[in-house]
């Protein structure tokens, strides 16, 4: 059960954005009982006072990043929801998605924050938080893109699985299926192109409308059946759309 009212705590250095979210809340979340402060050290008293379970996260503040802020609070044991706020289109955004935590990219519309803080409400009952920040914290020490994790949310649990392990993801209806190395399979409960957006940036080839391939698993093109082979012998179908596309991904990869 939500506990009401629902506390938040604000971290914004910026007097106008501090004011437009100030202003959203008040007039979307009645139940919710805001606190705003505009650096890290006010953050820690208001939050040893309030006990939010709601944190909204500008990133760069006059006494360094709330990364590290949440570092503190995650080994203290907090579990409750985040969400991030930012200018910066490529300030850890993949760690962001890749951890399944929510960010909203400056300057938004009033919309976009109230969707992500019903979703916050809706989470606190999940307690999933701690793992997600978990995952966030690996990814973001991460150089190699491969080396990285990514939360898969299924109907009954949440997984948490390294990108190298994934071999393609395969369309099921709304649903997608994720191969893994050794035959393993998750279905997600999200459609394909959620994860075409997640994943496309990070060597992964859309090569047909039901198939995402991690090209860095491919081990031949079998052009006569228009086949790709991957990893653990599995066969991905590559559309004859995709074809051309798939040839010069795999010419330049051996080029490299």
């Amino acid at each position: 059960m939500l506990i009401n009212p629902v506390s938040c705590l604000l971290l914004e250095d910026d007097v106008m954005s501090a004011k437009m979210i100030v202003d959203i809340i008040h007039g979307s979340f009645r139940d919710v009982k805001l606190t705003v402060s505009t650096d890290i050290e006010e953050a820690r008293g208001e939050f040893r006072q309030q006990n939010p379970q709601i944190l909204i996260l500008d990133i760069n503040l006059p006494d360094g990043l709330s990364f590290d802020w949440l570092a503190e609070l995650y080994q203290q044991g907090f579990d409750g929801h985040i969400i991030f706020t930012t200018a910066y289109a490529d300030y850890a955004i993949q760690a962001f998605k890749f951890s399944a935590l929510d960010f909203i990219l400056k300057p938004f519309m009033p919309e976009e924050l109230i969707v992500a803080l019903h979703k916050g409400l809706k989470a606190l009952d999940d307690r999933k938080t701690r793992m997600q920040l978990e995952t966030f914290f690996y990814n973001y020490k991460q150089e190699r893109i491969l080396d990285k994790k990514i939360i898969l949310k299924t109907l009954e649990e949440i997984q948490v699985v390294f990108v190298k392990d994934i071999l393609a993801v395969e369309a099921d209806n709304t649903y997608s299926k994720f191969h893994l190395k050794e035959g393993a399979s998750v279905f997600v409960s999200q459609p394909l192109k959620e994860f075409d957006k997640q994943l496309s940036a990070v060597g992964f080839l859309r090569v047909h409308q039901s198939y995402l391939v991690n090209m860095s698993a491919v081990k031949s093109f079998k052009k006569k059946s228009n086949l790709l082979v991957l990893e653990d012998k599995l066969d991905i179908p590559v559309a004859l759309s995709k074809r051309g596309l798939v040839i010069d991904y795999l010419n330049n990869l051996s080029w490299k």
